[in-house]
């Protein structure tokens, strides 16, 4: 047995036991003594059902009563109106001669009444206000309602606020046609009872706790019993180890002070003894929270013996503690609470705070359900509550503009961290500093772009003035008479691809003007059924010398937009380029132009003679062909100008490729 108070895992058992016994015992403690009380251990299960039955009748008899004394009195009854609705309960109320006065709606069998004999009061309350210019006056009004009424109330009081004479002012309360009648009540339980309402559920749930009578009463010895047997083994094992001689003090034995852990052993008693009060009404609510209380109070308990063990019971106050200077208290309370809540995250410091305010606010309702008077410190903590609630809610607000406005792209605006504390300051300097790191590396990126584009632009018109001398030279050549066929064909060479090294120059400055936005643009309304048609006539002949039939489908409405003809010209000549490099020989293009009140969007289709192996967004970039081959002419440049070209004139180019179909979608806000 001495081998067991040092093992952990005995302790660990014990502990549950204990907890289970006691929350056993004392959960069922208020059944035993209920049952008790109403003869359930002494009578048969017939005689404790009648005498349910009766206690049931005589608490609705007598609400019959008060409703139709409220009637007589012309009163309004709201006291229990839903009691009395009941399925299984009916009534009458008869006078002396027998004659009944009211009943149910439905009458019937029963297999239990009650009656009771009462005299009603009858006759209607009335209230009255009256002024007299003299005392006497007052007086003999009083005497007039005395002899006409019953149940007279009276109180005279003197208006001195008027200028001229006092005012007597009578406030009176009697009972007009007032009155006593003797009658009857008596109250009936169904024979067949119905499955709804409180009747039945008060006879069901009073038989289910006769037939579990003995199972309360095993349960409240046997877990006092078992439950004391381990807090007994528990608090001669306390402080013990195996690895260690002497007792052993745990973190919570010499970091919280003595009077807090009073406070955890009998508060948690005390909120038992509440919840096992309740254990009758609402038995899963309580049997949580007395096995709450009960481990609270077993770890508060423990406490104590290890403390006691150790001789260092009176050391750790809190007294001693609060007898510092209240100034040197708050400063080093402040000091400390912030730079807890600057280590801990920001969910475990909410947790902690709502834990605090959830404990600080149980024990007020606890202290104002018992009647000790402190509404007052319960206002206090829900003014507490909403103030943090209400900096916090600014605070996220703060935080949430700042995140607003670096979404936006508003790399000027900085988050305020005057009035941020805590977490939220945290978070606003981290906003800040991201602001920081977007704007340079936007401008880092800018300049970048600048200088690939400065680089393009001066070796392209470098590459020109050689390039241009290049192409006269052999023009010239090709009017000279070539001395071989072989230096004809050479010739023919240099033509080919100087021809295309100047198309390539070409589409670069105008790729790098594109895409930087410093290409001018005219505006002007374009109709775009025909543009398109232009263009389309233009790639006719190009197009069937490769077998392509190109079908053209314009819009309907001829639909106009704002556009520069001359760019958007452009566009259409690169598409219908690429389709004339890249498109299978022999299926059809297609040419399509839809409208609708707001946009104009116009589709260009075609079938890839090469497999399309990349997508979309990468068959965008520059320099960039699908088939991964340089054995077409062409510079990867023109689906990058065509989009760019687009964008400068406010519309949107989307690429879409579907196994070998290539899709490409212009679309442009439409003007009337």
């Amino acid at each position: 047995m001495r081998n067991l108070r040092t093992k952990t895992w005995a302790k660990a058992l014990a502990c549950v036991l204990c907890v289970a016994s006691l929350t056993a015992a004392v959960f069922s403690f208020p059944f035993v003594v209920k049952l008790a009380e109403d003869g359930a251990y002494q009578n048969s299960c017939q005689t404790y059902i009648s005498q349910t039955e009766a206690a049931i009748l005589d608490d609705l008899t007598f609400y019959v009563r008060d409703r139709y004394q409220a009637q007589q009195q012309g009163e309004i009854w709201t006291d229990g109106p839903d009691r009395l609705n009941d399925p299984n309960f009916f009534y009458t109320i008869k006078d002396k001669s027998g004659k009944t006065l009211d009943a149910s709606e439905e009458l019937g069998d029963y297999r239990a009444k009650y009656s009771v004999t009462e005299q009603i009061k009858t006759g209607q309350e009335r209230h009255i206000t009256r002024t007299f210019s003299t005392e006497e006056a007052c007086y003999a009004a009083i005497r007039d309602l005395e002899e006409k009424y019953t149940d007279v109330s009276t109180e005279i009081s003197v208006d001195t606020t008027a200028q001229d004479n006092e005012i007597y002012r009578l406030t009176a309360d009697y009972t007009e046609g007032g009155g006593t009648v003797t009658v009857t009540i008596t109250g009936f339980i169904r024979s067949n009872l119905s499955s709804s309402g409180d009747i039945y559920q008060t006879i069901h749930q009073a038989e289910n706790h006769y037939f579990a009578r003995n199972h309360y009463l095993c349960l409240l010895v046997g877990g006092l019993l078992l439950g004391l047997l381990c807090l007994a083994f528990l608090a001669w094992s306390a402080g013990r180890h195996e690895d260690q001689e002497g007792v052993v003090l745990h973190w919570v034995d010499r970091a919280i002070p003595l009077e807090l852990i009073l406070c955890i052993f009998v508060l948690p008693i005390l909120l038992g003894l509440g919840f096992m009060q309740d254990s009758l009404f609402f038995k899963g609510q309580s049997l949580a929270g007395i096995a709450c209380c009960a481990i609270f109070a077993l770890a508060g308990c423990l406490s104590l013996v290890r403390r006691w063990k150790a001789g260092t019971l009176g050391q750790n106050l809190l007294v001693r503690r609060l007898a510092k200077p209240l100034r040197r208290l708050g400063h080093a309370l402040h000091r400390g609470g912030s730079k807890l809540m600057e280590k801990l995250p920001l969910f475990w410091t909410a947790a902690l705070g709502c834990l605090l305010l959830f404990f600080l606010e149980g024990l007020c309702i606890y202290a104002v359900w018992c009647g000790n008077g402190l509404e007052g410190v319960w206002f206090l903590l829900k003014v507490l509550e909403a103030a943090i609630v209400i900096y916090a809610v600014i605070s996220m607000r703060e935080l949430q503009r700042g995140g607003r406005e670096l979404a936006a792209g508003n790399l000027d605006y900085k988050v305020p961290l005057e009035k941020l504390r805590w977490d939220f300051k945290a978070h606003g300097e981290n906003l800040n500093s991201m602001r920081t790191a977007i704007q340079a590396a936007v401008e880092d990126q800018m300049k970048s772009e600048r200088m690939k584009t400065e680089l393009i632009t001066n070796v392209s018109h470098d590459i020109k003035t050689p390039l241009t001398s290049i192409v006269s030279y052999v023009d010239l050549l090709k009017k000279q008479e070539m001395p071989t066929p072989e230096a004809k064909e050479y010739l023919e060479v240099l033509d080919r691809q100087s021809a295309k090294l100047k198309k390539l120059t070409e589409d670069l400055v105008e790729a790098a003007k594109a895409s930087t936005g410093s290409m001018t643009v005219n505006f002007q309304r374009t109709d775009v059924n025909v543009l398109l048609t232009q263009s389309a006539g233009e790639y006719q002949e190009k197009l069937q010398s490769k077998t392509l039939q190109l079908l053209l489908t314009p819009a309907k409405d001829a639909p106009a937009i704002s556009a520069d003809g001359r760019l958007l010209w452009r566009v259409f000549e690169n598409l219908l380029s690429n389709i004339y490099k890249y498109a299978l020989p022999g299926p059809r293009v297609y040419l399509t132009c839809e409208s609708d009140e707001n946009t104009v969007t116009i589709t260009f289709r075609n079938i890839s003679a090469a497999p399309l192996n990349i997508t979309a967004d990468e068959l965008m970039e520059r320099f960039v062909r699908g088939d991964d081959s340089r054995h077409t002419e062409g510079s990867g440049l023109g689906l990058s100008i065509a989009r760019s070209l687009t964008q400068l004139q406010k519309g949107t180019f989307d690429l879409s490729i579907d196994g070998d179909l290539f899709k490409a979608v212009l679309t442009f806000p439409r003007i009337s």
